[in-house]
């Protein structure tokens, strides 16, 4: 560690030892680092004058891929109302971040997608005027619509549609593959799509849903059939087992992705159930994504069956 990194070091701990019992000098600093709409500008340089930049950073422990786009959706609404332009910033926290640069890039967010207004890391360390992203910010957008970490009321799934709409475009490369990949499912056809969550959600966790019981989905499925005409079921799970059980029940009209891709893969599933006519699924990240990009094109579901059994209390804690 450098010299002047260690001068700092200590005159922070000499400074917090002089104000100690200081009441709101105490407050004031704690105040800095949970009040959402306490924001401090950083002068980059003289770059970029024309625009104050949030620069949106990942909420990391361990949320997944589309619970951190639900959240960056929530503070692009945040900076909206306070005339701030996004930048958004994937780093180490991020749970799909690679070790090593991916398309020449260390920003996960950039794996993906394209950067909002088209600006880049050298604009950023380059503006006037910055501003860190709080998770707080997100927290109160989602308290004023009323929702809990899964529900959307219609009113919020449009206000999230309108940031996805405005700001989030696939960068060229995901863009191909993921056309690439759809074009041999979906076709003229007219398809059901189907979310069954496995794995990590049979584990009970504090704060995510009860899961959804195969003979549920099934059950839902059947029903959409018989009162529409869907010639296909695209089936997006984690599970090898669900797959067997649905190409049993439904012969002939099941298809699924059999690649993998880290990262990659759920939002290729997202995209996917968002191309479909009609949706059967649990509750989770992924579907209330799937849901707000259909809306952010102008569509909606002929028949949307949203199978909610709760969330669970108790239970572990979900950590990676």
């Amino acid at each position: 560690m450098s010299e002047n990194k260690w001068k700092k070091r200590i005159h922070y701990v000499l400074k917090a030892a002089k104000h100690f019992g200081d009441e709101p000098y105490m407050d004031f600093f704690l105040e800095r680092e949970v009040n959402p709409l306490l924001l401090e500008f950083k002068q980059n340089g003289s770059g970029v004058p024309d625009k104050k930049v949030m620069l949106i950073r990942e909420n990391g422990n361990g949320w997944g891929f589309f619970a951190e786009v639900r959240a960056m959706l929530a503070k692009m609404v945040f900076a909206e109302r306070f005339g701030l332009t996004p930048y958004i910033e994937w780093g180490k926290t991020f749970l799909y971040t690679e070790k090593q640069p991916v398309n020449g890039t260390e920003n996960a967010f950039e794996y993906y997608f394209r950067q909002p207004n088209g600006m880049t890391k050298q604009d950023i360390l380059k503006s006037s005027y910055v501003t860190e992203s709080k998770s707080a910010q997100g927290v109160i957008i989602e308290r004023e619509f009323k929702k809990d970490t899964y529900g959307m009321t219609a009113e919020y799934q449009s206000k999230l549609a309108e940031m996805y709409r405005k700001y989030i475009y696939l960068n060229e490369k995901t863009e191909k593959m993921i056309q690439n990949d759809l074009k041999d499912i979906f076709d003229d056809s007219k398809i059901l799509g189907v979310h069954f969550r496995g794995t990590d959600y049979k584990a009970g966790y504090q704060n995510h849903p009860v899961a959804v019981q195969i003979e549920q989905t099934i059950a839902q499925v059947k029903k959409c059939l018989e009162k529409n005409a869907f010639q296909k079921i695209f089936l997006a799970t984690d599970e090898k087992s669900a797959v067997e059980r649905f190409e049993k029940e439904f012969p002939g009209k099941v298809f699924y992705f059999q690649d993998v891709y880290r990262g990659y893969e759920v939002l290729r599933d997202m995209y996917a159930l968002a191309f479909c006519d009609g949706l059967v699924a649990g509750l989770s990240q992924v579907v209330n994504c799937a849901r707000i990009v259909k809306e952010s094109s102008g569509e909606e579901y002929d028949t949307l069956c949203i199978i909610n059994n709760g969330i669970n209390i108790s239970g572990k804690q979900f950590t990676k």
